[in-house]
């Protein structure tokens, strides 16, 4: 029995040792990696306006529409009246600013309501800029662009100032 025992004795600390290398095998198994986080914050994007948009002296009449265009030109569709009598023509511009390379995109209004005389209105529609509907800022961090439009003048529009407002709105894409 001493050789049993003895031989137990030498055996039994073996399978231990067996049993922990095969449980420290399955450990093995296991990998593991670490990675980066990183962000970057750029400068929010803003919008000024540099120019309102004009559309000069128009004679009351008939009625009709007349389009500035993102260049600045002037035209008439309809028996409107048109005169050059050294009054300001101008499409509206903006100025944007933010973070140099980056693209955004611009939302033009679907129309404004000029109001003018005894609540007399006429509607500015058709929106259109330049660049359209998107852009790239600068690599000096600034984008100029230009907006016009399509003002609809009645029949015997009242005489006199109008004036309204519109909201042109830049986002990064």
């Amino acid at each position: 029995m001493n050789n049993r025992n003895s031989f137990v004795s030498r055996l039994l600390p073996l399978a231990i040792c067996a049993a922990f290398v095969g449980l420290g095998q399955s450990a093995f198994a296991q990998a593991s990696a670490t990675a980066n986080a990183s962000a970057t914050i750029v400068p929010a994007i803003t919008i000024s306006k540099t120019a309102d948009l004009q559309f000069g002296l128009i004679v009351a009449g008939p009625g009709g529409t007349v389009l500035i265009g993102t260049d600045s030109s002037r035209s008439v569709n309809g028996p409107a009246g048109l005169t050059n009598a050294s009054f300001p023509v101008s499409a509206a511009s903006f100025t944007v600013s933010g973070q140099a390379n980056l693209a955004f995109s611009i939302s033009l209004p679907t129309s404004a309501t000029l109001t003018g005389p005894s609540s007399a209105s006429m509607t500015v529609n058709a929106f259109s800029s330049n660049p359209s509907g998107s852009g790239t800022i600068g690599s000096g961090g600034t984008l100029a662009f230009a907006v016009g439009g399509t003002l609809t003048v009645g029949a015997a529009q009242t005489p006199g100032a109008y004036t309204g407002t519109f909201t042109v709105t830049v986002n990064y894409q």
